[in-house]
């Protein structure tokens, strides 16, 4: 039970008599130094252990200090006994720790107790933030006047009522657009386009509201379709970038104020870091919490960052502490230089900076000590960091003086100073082609520059300044004539980048680094919203990769079992159907990665699959020649099997409008109309569609549900259009591309421009489909047969499988190659 004169006194007494105790019980264990208790702990709870002696200081003062270091002071203290002799420290859950914890609680009750006088913050007309607000009292009362209890921000600065300062910035991926979260707790976006040729940037309608307090973090996701925003009000908000809507509620979860927010894992998980010690998360599509909280020990988190694939985390105590994938205790610490208030990444390096005014930058695979970087002024806290996008060449620091600093690490220059705010920095980011920085801060401002800087001279402290130009004093880019045909660009990018630009601007496939299977891949596709791709082995291995980066996201979906026969993405992408030899249909969360359902397969093999574009029906196809349609909701089939005519269905496709098309083993193909099942129910029966020459090898229907692509082993590739229900062949063949042999693969791009063919040549040929000039071109390096090709959703990206164990990823042409001849046949 808590002493009464506790219960009853103020919460700085409450804090004095929780020194008095701790000091007392230093005493009673021998009274070793600080140095001694930090040099324990160590030994006793690992080399990550940190007590250092200023929190060590203020907690024997009767200063606040979070639970946990209570805990590992008291814990610490207890591992000698009354003789001053090394013992075993009690466990954490041990009940002589109790007392401590019920202490502790009846202190911060305390200060809960007088929280009530926050909801007066202090006055916008008082610029001395820190200066008194006297009360007024009823004549004859001379009871003195208690000091005013103020609103505070996560940096510990006072909250002014009225204030405009802006805590937060984030550029879009595509750079045209600029988030930025103020203290009113509206979140507003900005049109950065007319920027780039001399423009102000104009605000896109009013501002996101709904956060009821001040907005501390924004960020996009990878996509740039959603928006994640955080605030004071304990809650994280996803919103809607095309619509400017909140999607779904707001995730809550965290007790007290939300520092940071951020996306993980290719954008499928939210993460946000609290002052309650915590970092929760949350799947990006279902909203629904993921795993379990990371526990930061109690103490606040200010800071969020993801160098490469870790999670780092920076806190009041002056840790940065990062998880690594999935894990749920941080595998490293990191000290610092006072408590963390902002943090950047750029791939596996890692920038921090400190209330100290301290910045450092390292690499986060190395346990090398980090680079600090020059310091602020005296008293001059970093409130924002930020690193040029795909580089860690230059880091940007925002600080309490109201100056930008830039330090460029290659040559060890700077910083550059330029004095831009008046009043804090709290937020700088570049946009992502490195062009512009946009710095806001206590002022309310939010100013965004051009990043070509010019050195004036000599600045504050002896170090050279830069200016950023503003919008009206920016220069024009001179103009150049376009060049001539077969000319070399003038580009204002890396050589390699404009070269890749110019090779697709002329017609030309590129060769990306291929992806490493362990077996032969039957199976490949992108997922619709192009986060994604699967690839599927003749082991039965389903692996997820990264498109972007060709890295694996996870561990395999399947493990080793029937081979592979067919992948397939729900429409919204948040679904992965895998078809595998003598097993049921998996059916695969891609965001969790865990397995949501089975469909049954009846009298055998399924060996095909195909989603219905609205995404509410899954069709099946196996060797007993039926089609089965099922919910994926509920695993449950719709209708009865719609019968073929005895052979094994090979291939699956449905159309925008409903038409679903199937090809058995040998000639024929068949359909059946989706969109007149209302008007027939009773009809099971696929519909004859043609009957295609001895054998048909492969099938691709396009985009729009009118043209159907099939392989056979004597004709090679035909088109067949299927809005006359005629058969009539468009056969391509050219100079430049051979008549196919037996395709195993084929593929529609999403734009329709293309046909992608792949066989036993180790060749696959892109082929026009679009009445475009050029037959498209060849694209070679695999050894063995092409067993499966697949376009990205923006048909940039072809990528293609082989029995030779890579996946390859291609850069498509968009213009120009030689035109193709073509010839009608019935």
């Amino acid at each position: 039970m808590v002493d009464q004169q506790v219960a009853e006194g103020s919460y700085e007494e409450a804090l004095a008599d929780l020194g008095t105790r701790l000091t007392r019980l230093k005493t009673q264990r021998g009274k070793p130094s600080l140095r001694k208790i930090e040099a324990r702990a160590k030994t006793l709870f690992g080399k990550t252990t940190s007590l250092p002696l200023g929190t060590q200081s203020a907690a024997f003062n009767g200063k606040h200090v979070s639970i946990d270091t209570l805990m590992l002071i008291v814990r610490t203290l207890m591992s000698w006994d009354e003789y001053g002799e090394e013992c075993v420290p009690p466990d954490r859950r041990a009940r002589e720790l109790d007392e401590w914890r019920t202490w502790w609680t009846a202190a911060v009750a305390l200060q809960s107790r007088r929280s009530t006088a926050l909801l007066t913050p202090v006055s916008s007309e008082r610029p001395d933030h820190d200066g008194a607000v006297d009360r007024v009292h009823p004549e004859g009362d001379s009871t003195p006047s208690p000091p005013p209890l103020r609103m505070r921000d996560k940096y510990g600065l006072p909250l002014v009522e009225g204030s405009r300062a802006v805590y937060c910035l984030a550029f879009s991926p595509d750079g045209r657009c600029l988030a930025a979260g103020g203290a009113d707790g509206t979140i507003q976006l900005w049109d950065t386009t007319t920027a780039r040729s001399g423009g102000e940037a104009k605000p896109l309608g009013a501002p996101l509201t709904g956060h009821m307090g001040p907005v501390y973090g924004v960020h996009f996701s990878q996509d740039g379709r959603y928006l994640a925003t955080c605030g004071a009000d304990g809650t994280v908000r996803l919103w809607d970038t095309y619509s400017r809507e909140p999607v779904g509620d707001p995730l809550t979860g965290h007790d007290g104020p939300v520092h940071a927010v951020t996306f993980r894992g290719n954008g499928s998980r939210v993460v946000a870091a609290g002052a309650d010690g915590t970092i929760r998360q949350w799947l990006t599509y279902s909203l629904k919490p993921y795993s379990t909280p990371l526990d930061g020990q109690g103490t606040p988190m200010i800071a969020l960052a993801t160098p490469g694939s870790d999670l780092a985390a920076g806190d009041a105590n002056g840790h940065v502490k990062l998880w690594t994938q999935d894990s749920g205790e941080p595998t490293r610490f990191l000290e610092g230089y006072g408590p963390v208030f902002a943090m950047a990444d750029s791939s596996c390096t890692l920038a921090v900076g400190h209330a100290s005014g301290a910045v450092y930058v390292g690499d986060t695979r190395h346990e090398d000590a980090a680079k600090v970087l020059t310091l602020s002024p005296p008293g001059s806290a970093v409130y924002a960091v930020a690193m040029l996008p795909g580089s860690s060449r230059l880091v940007a620091a925002g600080s309490h003086d109201g100056t930008l600093r830039v330090w460029a690490q290659e040559d060890d220059t700077g910083p550059f100073v330029a004095a831009l705010h008046q009043g804090p920095i709290f937020a700088v980011a570049f946009s992502p082609d490195g062009t512009f920085v946009a710095t806001a801060g206590a002022d309310g401002d939010v100013q965004l520059r051009n990043f070509s800087v010019e050195l004036l001279g000599e600045a504050l402290h002896g170090q050279r300044a830069f200016a950023l130009p503003t919008a009206a004093a920016r220069p024009t880019a001179p103009r150049t004539t376009l060049p001539a045909e077969g000319d070399h660009p003038q580009p204002e990018e890396p050589l390699a980048t404009s070269a890749v630009h110019y090779a697709l601007r002329r017609g030309h496939h590129v060769a990306l680094p291929p992806l490493v299977c362990p077996h032969s891949v039957r199976a490949v596709v992108f997922s619709p919203d192009g986060r994604l791709l699967a690839t599927g082995a003749d082991d039965g291995s389903v692996q997820l990769w990264d498109p972007l980066t060709r890295e694996p996201v996870g561990t395999r979906l399947t493990q080793r079992g029937g081979m592979v026969r067919a992948l397939v993405f729900s429409p919204d992408s948040r679904l992965l159907a895998a078809v595998q030899a003598g097993r049921p249909v998996q059916l695969w969360d891609t965001a969790t990665h865990e397995l949501v359902g089975e469909l049954p397969a009846p009298t055998g093999s399924i060996r095909a699959a195909a989603f219905s574009h609205d995404g509410e029906v899954l069709a099946t196809g196996g060797i007993d020649s039926a089609v089965r349609l099922w919910a994926p909701a509920t695993q449950q089939a719709v209708r009865e099997p719609l019968i073929g005519h005895g052979s094994p269905i090979e291939s699956l496709a449905i159309s925008p409008g409903g038409l679903l098309v199937a090809v058995e083993r040998g000639n024929r193909a068949w359909m059946w109309d989706m969109a007149a099942w209302e008007l027939a129910p009773a009809n099971n029966s696929l519909q004859p569609l043609l009957s295609a020459g001895p054998s048909i090898t492969a099938m691709a229907l396009s985009p729009d549900g009118r043209i159907l692509a099939l392989g056979g082993l004597m004709e090679g590739v035909r088109l067949c259009h299927l809005q006359t229900r005629q058969r009539t062949w468009t056969v391509v063949t050219g100079s430049r591309v051979p008549k196919v042999l037996a395709p195993k693969a084929l593929a529609f791009s999403p734009d329709q421009t293309w046909l992608a063919v792949g066989g036993d040549e180790h060749s696959v040929w892109l082929l026009r489909t679009d009445g475009g000039d050029g037959a498209g071109a060849e694209l070679t390096g695999h050894c063995d047969t092409v067993r499966a090709v697949a376009f990205s959703p923006d048909s940039s990206l072809v990528a293609t499988a082989s029995d030779d164990r890579l996946v390859r990823l291609w850069a498509v042409p968009r213009d120009r190659s030689p035109e193709p001849d073509t010839r009608q046949t019935s």
